[in-house]
This record gives C-alpha cells, sequence and structure tokens, in this order.
C-alpha cells in the first residue's frame, strides 16, 4: 500500500494582516503553539423545484452565499498575542501594544488566514475575529480559543515562514488582583489565591451581503460581551469580596479584575476585566484538597481612570 500523500503532523497555519478586508494579502506570520485549527467553508444553495411534468427532484439549482469561518486553539506566546489583539480590537504598531474595548468602535485587523500542509493549502481572506477567549490555571501554559467568520476559502500556495522562537505565557507567571471597581486596576494582588480563569470576549460583529457578490463584502459591529470565570481559594480576602457580593441590596458590587502575566526579559500581557457578578457564586467547591470558590462576572463598562470600557490588554513581544 503506497504512504499517504497527506499527514497531519505536516499541518501549519499562517497569516496575513490585511491592509483592506479581503484584499488576500499574501501570509507573513508563521504562527507558534496552535494546536487546533479547523476551517469550515460555508456555501449555501438552493433547489428550485420548477414545474416540469417530472418525477424527477431538480432540474436547477442555484448558489446563493459563500462565506466561511475558522476556529483556532494554541499557545498564548507574549511573542505572537498581539496578532491576536490586533484582530479582537484593532492594531497597535507600538509596544507596549494597548488594546481597549472602545466606546467608538474601531476597525479591527482583518486575516488572511492559510492553513494546511505542502500543496494542500486553503486560506480564508477577509477572517474577521469576533470571539476571543484566554484560559489559564496554577499548572501550566496560558491557551486561547479564537473564532473568525470571513469569505470562502480558496486553495492557496504555503509560503516558506519560520515562525519565531514562542515565549510562553504560564499560569505560573500570572497575578490575580481583584479591587472594587471604583478602584484602579492592579491595586490589591492576591497571593495564594487564583487557581484558574477562563476570560470570554465576544463583540458581536457580522458579516453583511450585498448586491454583485456572494462572500461577504463588509462586517457590522455590535455589542461587547463575554465574561470572567475565576476558581478561587476560600481566603480570608475571598470571603470578604464573597460577604460584600452577597450583602448587595439595591445593585450587584462590581469589580475591576487584573490578570498579569510576565514572562523572560520585559515579556509581559496584562489582561484587565471590569464587571458584576450576575450569576450566583458557586460556594464550597473543591481543587486540590482545599475548599474553593467559583465566581462568572459580566462585563460592565467601567470609568476608572483611563479604562473607559469593559476590556483592556496591554503586551509586550520581547
Amino acid at each position: 500500500m503506497p504512504a499517504s500523500l497527506y499527514n497531519p503532523f505536516m499541518e501549519e497555519v499562517q497569516i496575513a494582516q490585511e491592509a483592506a478586508f479581503g484584499d488576500a494579502a499574501a501570509p507573513t506570520i508563521g504562527l507558534a503553539g496552535i494546536t487546533s485549527c479547523k476551517m469550515t467553508p460555508k456555501v449555501e444553495t438552493q433547489q428550485i423545484m420548477d414545474k416540469r411534468a417530472s418525477p424527477m427532484p431538480a432540474y436547477i439549482a442555484t448558489v446563493n452565499r459563500l462565506g466561511g469561518e475558522v476556529e483556532m486553539s494554541g499557545l498564548v506566546t507574549y511573542t505572537q498575542v498581539q496578532f491576536l489583539l490586533n484582530a479582537m480590537f484593532t492594531a497597535d504598531a507600538a509596544s507596549p501594544f494597548t488594546y481597549i474595548a472602545a466606546l467608538t468602535p474601531a476597525a479591527p485587523t482583518t486575516n488572511n488566514i492559510l492553513y494546511g500542509q505542502p500543496n494542500l493549502c486553503y486560506a480564508m481572506s477577509g477572517a474577521v475575529m469576533d470571539k476571543l477567549t484566554f484560559k489559564g490555571d496554577a499548572n501550566g501554559p496560558l491557551t486561547f480559543d479564537a473564532h473568525w467568520f470571513g469569505k470562502v476559502p480558496v486553495a492557496l500556495a504555503r509560503v516558506a515562514l519560520v515562525p519565531p522562537a514562542p515565549i510562553i505565557a504560564l499560569g505560573g507567571q500570572t497575578v490575580l488582583s481583584i479591587d472594587p471597581i471604583a478602584t484602579a486596576h492592579g491595586t490589591t494582588p492576591l497571593a495564594l489565591t487564583g487557581f484558574s480563569f477562563q476570560f470570554d470576549m465576544q463583540n458581536s460583529r457580522r458579516p453583511t451581503y450585498h448586491m454583485a457578490t456572494l462572500n461577504p463584502d463588509n462586517y457590522a459591529h455590535g455589542k461587547w460581551g463575554g465574561g470572567l470565570k475565576l476558581v478561587l481559594e476560600m481566603t480570608a480576602a475571598t470571603k470578604a469580596y464573597l460577604t460584600a457580593i452577597l450583602a448587595a441590596t439595591v445593585e450587584p458590587v462590581g469589580y475591576n479584575i487584573r490578570l498579569s502575566a510576565t514572562g523572560s526579559g520585559t515579556s509581559n500581557l496584562t489582561m484587565d476585566f471590569s464587571g458584576h457578578l450576575l450569576v450566583s457564586p458557586v460556594m464550597f467547591t473543591d481543587q486540590d484538597g482545599v475548599t474553593t470558590l467559583e465566581a462568572d462576572f459580566a462585563p460592565a463598562y467601567s470609568s476608572q481612570g483611563a479604562q473607559l470600557t469593559c476590556y483592556k490588554f496591554s503586551n509586550v513581544a520581547a
């Protein structure tokens, strides 16, 4: 039996940062640390059931709409996380790279995403990110899940790119701070407290279709959404937060929460979140043999300092 021509271990992911939506720029960035990628074409067709004096199911069919989506997961690296944040927010060319969920929607960086292996590659241009999740715990690397929508994938030749040596962000490098929403992020770091987090961001962008094209030719902005889930050891500080949350009678207590990871050299990733605990906390859970608290926060506007948002990020790549 002949050897298989294509093997999953030969797959790679490359991206371009488009200058304009859907310009299909050639990939220039080889991504490191990608653990999963799924590219799905969206082809909407229709059979026309016309009057044919025939028992056959159909004679005519049309293609009505084209599109695609990409789901990607991998490691968060100080060296390349800015490409994810460029796509979720809007590009920042200066280091430290700073990103904010702005009150006035700003144009994100759209991508041309190439996935495959030599002689079997497809690319989705006009890729617009609408969901991004960062996850981490005390015993491993930070990871991400991302989702883009865009144009229908097309065959594209692989570009010879070498991903840079990644500097991986780790849970063991990440400091958690929790403060009242009127207090600056990072004021109260908490030691011996955080076990894990899941930071979900959604921007509700959606593709738009107009006459004279089958593919999406633009996109529309939406409201910010998502949330932050924390698993915390039940310390005296955690108890104080929980007591305040349960004692609220007029409006839920708001918090400014910071997760700041610092790696080798000057590498840093700071993730700021502002929100309320709208869902009932889960009390008296257990992890590693100690009592924990699980809390799911919903994002909310914060006017503290220069924050003026529900999400803010800062990244130093090296």
